[in-house]
C-alpha cells in the first residue's frame, strides 16, 4: 500500500468517525417485540423573551401628537361646568378619548408614569391656566384602570406574576373653575414611564 493511498484512507476514516459523533446526538430507539414501548426520545426547545416596557398614549406611535380642544362658551365661563373636549385628533379610540396602553414584563417592581407639564400650564400671553385644572377619567379598560398621572403626583402600577398588561381610554377634562382672560390657551404635558 503506497504513502498516498494510505494518507486517503486514513482521511477517509475521519471524515466517517466525524458523521458517526454528529449522527449520534440524535437518539433512535427501535421496538421489535409485541406489546413494547420505545423509551422517551428528547426533543429540547429553547425560547427567548426579551425585556420590553412600552408606554402608548393616543394613536400608534409614530403618528403625530394628540390634540385635545376644548372651547368654554360664554354661559357656563367659570362657572365649574366640567367640560369634555370638542375634538380630538389622533387619540387613537373613538370620539374625544384617547387611547393608552401599557405593557411590561421586567418582573416585579413597579412601574411608575410620570407626567411633566411643559412650563407653568396653558398659555395664552401672560395668563396661564394651570396643569391641574386638566383631569381624566379611564374608561373602557382591559385589565385595572390606570388611573392618569398629573404634574406632580405619578400613577404607579403593580406587575401581577412579573408582568403589566394594562389598557384603555382617558376621557380628558377641563375643570372650569375660575375665569380667565379670554384667548386661545395651549399647553403640552409629556408622559414617560419608569420600571428599575
Amino acid at each position: 500500500m503506497n504513502k498516498i493511498f494510505k494518507r486517503l484512507l486514513f482521511v477517509a476514516l475521519g471524515a466517517l468517525g466525524v458523521a458517526a459523533n454528529q449522527t449520534s446526538l440524535a437518539d433512535q430507539q427501535t421496538c421489535n417485540t409485541a406489546g413494547c414501548t420505545t423509551p422517551n426520545l428528547p426533543v429540547n426547545f429553547t425560547i427567548v423573551i426579551p425585556r420590553v416596557l412600552r408606554l402608548q398614549v393616543g394613536a400608534v406611535a409614530g403618528t403625530a401628537a394628540v390634540n385635545w380642544n376644548a372651547a368654554v362658551t360664554a354661559a357656563n365661563l367659570g362657572n365649574g361646568t366640567v367640560l369634555n373636549a370638542d375634538t380630538v385628533t389622533n387619540g387613537g379610540a373613538a370620539g374625544t378619548l384617547v387611547a393608552y396602553a401599557l405593557m411590561s414584563n421586567n418582573g416585579i417592581t413597579n412601574a411608575t408614569i410620570t407626567a411633566t407639564g411643559v412650563g407653568a400650564g396653558l398659555v395664552f400671553g401672560g395668563n396661564t391656566i394651570p396643569y391641574t385644572d386638566i383631569g381624566a377619567a379611564a374608561v373602557g379598560t382591559i385589565g385595572a384602570a390606570v388611573a392618569l398621572p398629573v404634574p406632580g403626583i405619578p400613577t404607579v402600577v403593580v406587575p401581577v406574576g412579573g408582568v403589566i398588561q394594562r389598557t384603555g381610554t382617558w376621557q380628558y377634562t377641563y375643570a372650569n373653575t375660575a375665569v380667565f382672560p379670554a384667548g386661545s390657551y395651549t399647553g403640552t404635558i409629556n408622559y414617560t414611564v419608569n420600571q428599575p
